[in-house]
């Protein structure tokens, strides 16, 4: 969740054991949403500002929980802890990806258990051979092994950047708060725990709560406080659990996807503003903070897109895309042909999604290329692929933008301008995978020739 939070660096803290960890950058934030207070009478506490801001756009409940404090100071720096995490507040970082920052508390729980089985390092003369298995993957950082569904629940809900490098194997321990024992896999920042009772649903894998444990060690008084005036209490869309498993950019983004027919993008969160552009169903939207605004269906919270643009929460869900049969070195992009979406990754992190026009027919090709020619501007004439004028099929397009062809006959990833955007998200082209001329820009700066398209239903 890279995502999909990007943390501090090197702070020393009161407490030696403990350690911030980086997570993925997403700072920007709206204008008014400073001042959104939300109450979560699950554990009666209260969330806003820069942390408010971190827990949705980097997994919200389903990553690190319910706050289970308010913010207070403790080892000399602003702190809130939540059922999983502890959340640090360092304003000579504002404005930075390193504002807010969280401890490792994976680290912190195991410190005096590295002499355990699980927790020996694995040493590897030939690393390469322990990743031959595309089920399981090994980390020479930290000399551990991460596989089958816990490998898949890491990659899917922000690997790296939201939970930090394996530090264990995999082995079966208690849980302390049911006393039932599951098979588990610490990492620096983060418990996984299996729970087969939930086999085939999206919490077969849960994470420890390792915030309230810490809490409960530095005597942390939790109790849960009455709501305050000026807060609302947190509404449902925000605890949807496929939060830590949508998009987010690196320049502090996080996806969602429009649910209505058509959304107006406004330029303030009120239903009687200007629309200053339009959007589609399952389009995606880049959302860079919250506010407060006119209720829709209930909901007061409008996101912000930048630069002054506002939809209204209660028409966007987390945009989640599909798992790829495959994952890439370097940077690479996976096109699906069941949800006409192309996401770019960075390695294991996905990091931008735009809605696509695919082939009609079964034209699009499927199977794993590289792009080998770019053409930044050009004219599009089918008979170069043998379709002479007036047969069907046949078309002559000038001004088509940041083409990158990935096989030959002409296929390629290409803005397409004729397609009206309502009309995205099927399969309207000759065989290239359309972009709109944004997203076809965004991908002409993030690849390059020989970068890996990935392309299947």
């Amino acid at each position: 969740m890279p995502r999909r939070l990007a943390w501090f660096i090197g702070m020393v803290l009161v407490c030696s054991l403990v350690s911030p960890i980086l997570l993925p950058v997403r700072h920007a934030h709206a204008i008014g949403w400073q001042g959104l207070i939300l109450y979560f009478p699950q554990t009666g506490h209260h969330l806003s500002g820069e942390f408010l801001w971190a827990w949705i756009s980097n997994g919200g409940v389903m990553t690190f929980g319910y706050p289970i404090t308010e913010p207070f100071t403790q080892d000399g720096m602003v702190v809130q802890y939540f059922e999983r995490a502890r959340f640090e507040y360092h304003p000579q970082n504002s404005g930075t990806r390193y504002a807010v920052l969280a401890t490792l508390l994976g680290s912190w729980l195991t410190e005096t258990r590295r002499n355990e089985p699980a927790f020996r390092p694995i040493v590897a003369d030939n690393p390469a051979a322990l990743n031959s298995d595309p089920e399981r993957r090994y980390f020479p950082e930290t000399g551990h092994t991460l596989a089958y569904g816990f490998k898949a629940y890491w990659e899917a809900n922000g690997g790296l950047y939201t939970f930090g490098y394996p530090i264990s194997e995999e082995f079966t321990e208690r849980n302390p708060d049911t006393g039932e024992f599951y098979t588990v896999q610490y990492f620096e920042r983060a418990r996984f725990e299996y729970h087969p009772e939930n086999k085939g649903t999206p919490f077969e894998v849960l994470l420890g709560r390792l915030g309230a444990q810490y809490a409960q060690a530095r005597g942390v008084d939790t109790r849960p406080v009455p709501m305050r005036p000026d807060a609302i209490e947190v509404p449902a869309q925000l605890l949807d659990y496929r939060w830590s498993r949508a998009v987010a950019t690196d320049d502090g983004a996080i996806f969602g996807r429009v649910t209505a027919p058509t959304l107006a993008i406004r330029n303030a969160p009120s239903n009687s503003a200007p629309a200053v552009a339009w959007t589609y169903a399952r389009h995606p939207v880049p959302i860079r903070g919250l506010t407060l605004g006119d209720p829709v269906e209930g909901n007061p919270i409008w996101y912000e897109l930048g630069d002054g643009r506002y939809v209204a929460a209660a028409w966007v869900e987390p945009l989640v895309p599909d798992i790829p049969p495959r994952r890439f070195g370097g940077r690479w992009v996976d096109v699906s042909l069941r949800s006409f979406y192309a996401v770019a990754y960075d390695g294991d992190r996905p990091v931008y999604v735009a809605i696509i026009t695919a082939g009609r027919d079964g034209k699009t090709p499927v199977g794993v290329f590289q792009i080998f020619y770019r053409v930044r501007n050009e004219t599009m004439d089918a008979a170069t692929v043998g379709i002479p004028p007036g047969s069907p099929g046949y078309y002559y397009l000038t001004n088509v933008q940041f083409t990158q062809y990935f096989k030959s006959g002409g296929y390629a990833l290409h803005g397409n301008y004729w397609t009206p955007p309502a009309q995205f998200g099927g399969f309207t082209s000759n065989g290239c995978v359309g972009l709109m001329n944004s997203d076809a820009e965004w991908f002409w700066n993030f690849l390059h020739i020989g970068s890996t398209v990935s392309i299947h239903y």
